[in-house]
C-alpha cells in the first residue's frame, strides 16, 4: 500500500463544491430618530457573528462546515495523472421527499472531493476514484456514492481527462471530523492487468 500525507457537487440538484450568493440583506425602517441612533449603536457593539454558507437546492439545506480549494494532493499512477484539488464537508438536511435515497435519514454528513483524472497515453487504461473508499477518525468505512459522485472514472479510451466530485456519506457530525483517508485501487490494463501498484492512500486534512 503507498501511503501519502497532505495537509490541507451533486450531479443531481445539489452543488456542493460551488458557492452560493450572497444572501439578501434584511431591511428594516425606523421612524423615531432614536430608535434609529439605538439600532446603529448596538450594530457597531455587537460582536461579530461567523456567516454561516448554506445552499438550499431541491435535495434540501446544505450547511457547509469547511471547504479547502487549495489542496496540492498530485500523483503519477502508472500512465495516469490524478489529483484531488478540493476537499468539502458539510451537513445536508435531507427533503423528505428525497430521504428514500439516503436509506431514510433526516440529515447526513457529506465529506466531498474535487478530483482530477488524466490517461496520458493511447492505450486504454480503466481506473476508479468514483468508487473509492473513505475511512474517518471516526471509525467509519464508506465506499463513494457513484450514483450522486461525478462520472469521473472507468474506462480511459486513449488520452482523456475527467474531473468531478466523488461524494462520501457519513454518519459523524462534520465537526467530528479531523482526517480522513481516500482510498483508491490503481489502475489497470485492457487485459485487466495492473499498471501500478494495487492501491493508493491519501490522509486529507478536514478540520475546520
Amino acid at each position: 500500500m503507498k501511503m501519502r500525507r497532505y495537509g490541507l457537487v451533486l450531479a443531481l440538484p445539489l452543488a456542493l463544491l460551488v458557492g452560493c450568493g450572497e444572501a439578501d440583506e434584511l431591511k428594516t425602517t425606523a421612524t423615531d430618530t432614536e430608535e434609529v441612533v439605538a439600532a446603529e449603536t448596538e450594530q457597531q457593539t455587537a460582536e461579530p457573528k461567523e456567516e454561516v454558507d448554506v445552499q438550499e437546492s431541491e435535495l434540501g439545506s446544505n450547511q457547509i462546515y469547511m471547504k479547502n480549494k487549495a489542496l496540492d494532493v498530485n500523483e503519477t499512477i502508472g500512465s495516469i495523472q490524478f489529483a484531488i484539488d478540493k476537499v468539502q464537508t458539510s451537513r445536508l438536511t435531507v427533503e423528505e421527499s428525497y430521504r428514500e435515497l439516503f436509506d431514510g435519514k433526516e440529515a447526513v454528513t457529506v465529506v466531498a472531493m474535487n478530483v482530477i483524472v488524466e490517461n496520458t497515453i493511447d492505450d486504454t487504461v480503466s481506473f476508479h476514484p468514483n468508487q473509492a473508499t473513505l475511512v474517518t477518525n471516526t471509525g467509519e468505512q464508506v465506499t463513494a456514492d457513484l450514483w450522486h459522485s461525478d462520472d469521473v472514472g472507468g474506462e480511459f479510451l486513449g488520452k482523456v481527462k475527467k474531473e468531478g466530485n466523488v461524494l462520501f456519506f457519513v454518519e459523524a457530525m462534520p465537526e467530528e471530523l479531523t482526517e480522513v483517508r481516500f482510498i483508491v485501487d490503481g489502475p489497470f490494463d485492457a487485459n485487466y492487468e495492473q499498471i501500478a501498484e494495487g492501491r493508493y492512500e491519501y490522509k486529507i486534512d478536514v478540520t475546520k
